[in-house]
């Protein structure tokens, strides 16, 4: 059991190296690799989730966790390599979604009988 714990210490160590050289990202940028690499397609035009995918916006996760993620998703994402997305793109794409708004809170939405 120790054995397993150092493994994922040691990659855990290698992945922060590798982020932590992670350029600021391109919110512009971002959007436009958001959707073309088609990520709107479960997670929303706007990283609000839908029944497929996660709510990514307005928080999304920090970059090493998005980018093990994104490598290495779990369930049914499909696997992006850093040959087809860049550790760039990534930092971009986080940009983009921290990028979005919140909604206001539910509270704050008038009656639907207040309205003319």
């Amino acid at each position: 059991m120790k054995a397993s714990r150092w493994g994922a210490a040691a990659f855990a160590a290698c992945a922060l190296g590798t982020w932590a050289q992670a350029p600021a990202g391109d919110a512009a940028r971002g959007k436009s690799l958001y959707m073309k690499n088609m990520c709107y397609t479960c997670h929303g035009s706007a990283g609000q989730g839908t029944r497929y995918g996660l709510r990514l916006a307005p928080s999304p996760l920090p970059l090493v966790a998005f980018g093990q993620q994104v490598r290495h998703p779990r369930a049914d994402m499909p696997r992006y390599p850093a040959e087809f997305v860049s550790d760039a793109d990534l930092a971009d794409m986080i940009a983009y979604l921290a990028s979005i708004k919140p909604g206001p809170k539910a509270s704050d939405i008038p009656l639907l009988k207040e309205m003319p």
